[in-house]
């Protein structure tokens, strides 16, 4: 027995006609822009009309759903929903828990950031995207692998500059020769359509030059804002998104052989007043609630954004929109990935708040978990032998199973009001912040610069990969006297 992972049938299968029928437009009548050619020769010798002027590929209704038919073979009825996190580190600043301020990031601030990540049980690890250290942004990506290599966290996998693709060539091959891996086991790295069905001329060429070295680049979609980059309403939005979401998944066969069929969703709205793009809107919980019935109709496997939020600081705002955009999506059947510890839309790191999220985390995975109805969960043996107005606490069957059916929280209140002031009137955040001090305190009598497995990073490779990113700096011309 489940309480998460049930189809909510939002959508009539009439609307969920209409956005189907929509997203086939979309694809067969305005199609993809690749800006390429050697992309859009092989999608061309794929069968799909290629338009070589216009750098536009279109996808024919008939092949859309051929793919469909093929690929769709997720099984709802007996998928759970799947709850994961990390802790990721964007072009952001650090929360430091000591002073309680924003600050620039420093290496100290990225190894206690990721060693907060390790000890927590719910948040699985962390990552960076770029590298918020003091270097030269075109070398973003060089110093990114370095500093997640060696302080046990996972590369993003960002490129930006396609000048700098020979170098992380190098690099990959550095690590993987040190691994003692095979170089597509080692690769790592992603690129973005920023504007909707889109691949631009950068992310475009940066595809194709690890293509000659038969390294696949992750082709991520858009991140849509309702009344931007997507239409105003939530069925235009959804028409759109989906419409990426099936092109993507097209590409990703033809040029990379991939067979399955998965859907993403991380559509939140333009702030008309400010011009933001908020994370912790409801919309976001909505049109994923919106795509996951199309992946049900598909039987395609389903990811949405979600426990993600607009405030600054931990805070009530926080985690409200943090449950309201995870939950929903849950309930639904929708994998949720939760980005712990990332507040005010990308741009603030709090261990704090890593720590506060994990509790959530734990929550959530005790909402999500699988019941079972039996003889001997009902305990009827126990209810009769209490009989009318009893009592369980002393009872067998209390202690049988008290540990696998009660969720036991770490940071959330656990006594009445009169203990609670007695005992120094903490609050979650207090509590969270002294539980991040001390797991500071364990990894700082640790070697910080140890791998996830606990093995030193080889200094060797530190030398031939700073190597590397010297000769990269040298090429483009940037003086790294101050790195």
């Amino acid at each position: 027995m489940r309480i998460a992972g049930h189809a909510f049938g939002v959508l009539s299968s009439r609307e969920a006609e209409r956005l189907h029928a929509a997203a086939l437009r979309i694809l067969h009548e305005m199609g993809m822009e690749i800006q390429e050619r050697s992309l859009l020769d092989e999608l061309a010798a794929a069968g799909l009309p290629v338009d070589f002027d216009a750098q536009r590929v279109r996808f024919p209704r008939q092949r859309v759903e051929q793919f469909i038919a093929a690929a769709g073979t997720f099984d709802w009825d007996t998928a759970k929903p799947h709850l994961s996190a990390s802790a990721g580190v964007y072009h952001s600043l650090y929360h430091d828990p000591e002073s309680g301020e924003l600050v620039p990031w420093t290496a100290q601030h990225l190894a206690d950031y990721f060693a907060v990540a390790r000890a927590l049980p719910h948040v699985g690890g962390a990552h960076m995207l770029g590298c918020r250290l003091e270097v030269p942004a075109p070398l973003e990506p060089l110093y990114e692998r370095l500093y997640c290599w060696k302080l046990g966290a996972s590369e993003g996998g960002s490129i930006y500059l396609t000048e700098i693709c020979p170098y992380l060539l190098e690099i990959y091959q550095a690590r993987a020769e040190s691994l003692g891996q095979e170089l597509k086991e080692t690769f790592r790295a992603s690129v973005y359509l920023a504007p909707m069905l889109k691949l631009g001329r950068h992310e475009a060429a940066q595809v194709a030059f690890f293509r000659r070295y038969g390294l696949k680049v992750n082709i991520g979609g858009g991140m849509g804002a309702m009344g931007a980059n997507l239409p105003v309403t939530h069925a235009g939005a959804v028409a759109l998104h989906l419409a990426e979401q099936l092109a993507l998944n097209l590409l990703d066969h033809v040029l990379n052989g991939r067979r399955s069929l998965h859907l993403g969703g991380s559509i939140s709205v333009l702030d008309l007043k400010t011009a933001i793009r908020p994370f912790g809107r409801p919309e976001m919980a909505i049109t994923n609630l919106l795509l996951i019935d199309m992946a049900r109709r598909y039987r395609a496997a389903y990811g949405g954004h979600g426990g993600l939020s607009d405030a600054k600081l931990p805070s009530a705002e926080a985690g409200a929109q943090k449950a309201l955009t995870a939950i929903p999506t849950l309930l639904a059947g929708g994998n949720v990935w939760v980005d712990a510890g990332l507040l005010g839309i990308d741009e603030v790191c709090s261990p704090i708040q890593m720590c506060l999220d994990d509790e959530f985390l734990g929550a959530l995975s005790r909402f999500v978990h699988a019941f079972d109805i039996t003889e001997e969960s009902i305990g009827l043996d126990a209810i009769l032998a209490a009989g009318p107005g009893g009592n369980y606490l002393a009872a067998d069957h209390t202690l049988a199973f008290f540990r696998t059916e009660h969720w036991q929280p770490e940071i959330w209140s656990r006594q009445m009001l009169r203990p609670w002031m007695a005992g120094g009137a903490q609050l979650d955040t207090d509590r969270a912040r002294e539980n991040v001090r001390q797991s500071l305190r364990a990894a700082r009598q640790t070697d910080a610069a140890s791998c996830p497995h606990g093995e030193r990073f080889p200094a060797a490779l530190e030398r031939e990969i700073r190597r590397i990113i010297g000769r990269a700096g040298a090429a483009l011309h940037i003086d790294q006297a101050r790195v």
